[in-house]
């Protein structure tokens, strides 16, 4: 029978235990490891530490673990969703039974007006979604509330990069972002550019 394949966060071959128990530390503490942290932890020094990380290849080896934990986590999730969607797909099913019922009883001469927009918005737009349709639509539109326009190709360059800094400012402005910030945030702007050297 073979043996399984060495992976990257596997003691490797003539790693000492001390060795990999630092690395093993490292490793585990997640994607904000450092090795002083290590250090700190296990009171040696961080040259020490840092020599063993060179040594074998600590950053890779963990970036290797980290990806691998990654694939898990999104084999995972996708038999959560699984689980959820056909758990969802019981209820539904469950639920429209009753409710078939339910308007199968239903008078439609004791209807109001109102109940009959409501019960036409209802069954519209669960045949939409049942279709795959979006069940309602976002557009941007000009000032006049007709389409955007604009002819960018053939303004010069200066006056295109002020038409495009005016429409981010604009686009900032009605999602509440501030030079790339979102409204309300306290911490003190940052200039545009650079100084320069």
């Amino acid at each position: 029978m073979d043996e399984p394949a060495l992976l990257p966060w596997d003691r490797q071959p003539k790693e000492s235990d001390r060795a990999y128990s630092y690395f093993a530390i490292y490793r585990d503490m997640g994607r904000t490891r450092t090795v002083a942290k290590v250090a700190t932890e296990v009171h040696k020094s961080r040259d020490y530490l840092h020599k063993l990380a060179s040594q074998w290849r600590w950053v890779h080896r963990a970036r290797a673990f980290d990806t691998e934990q990654d694939r898990l986590y999104g084999e995972l999730l996708g038999e959560r969703r699984k689980d959820m969607a056909e758990r969802h797909a019981r209820i539904a099913a469950a639920l429209q039974g009753k409710i078939v019922a339910r308007l199968q009883s239903l008078d439609a001469q004791k209807l109001t007006p109102s109940d009959i927009a409501r019960w036409l918005e209802v069954a519209t737009r669960v045949e939409r979604l049942a279709l795959g349709l979006p069940d309602s639509t976002t557009a941007h539109t000009g000032p006049d509330g007709g389409p955007i326009q604009a002819e960018v190709a053939e303004m010069p360059e200066d006056a295109r990069a002020a038409f495009f800094r005016a429409l981010v400012a604009e686009a900032q402005q009605r999602a509440g972002v501030h030079n790339g910030r979102e409204s309300g945030d306290d911490d003190e702007e940052e200039p545009d550019e650079p100084p320069s050297p």
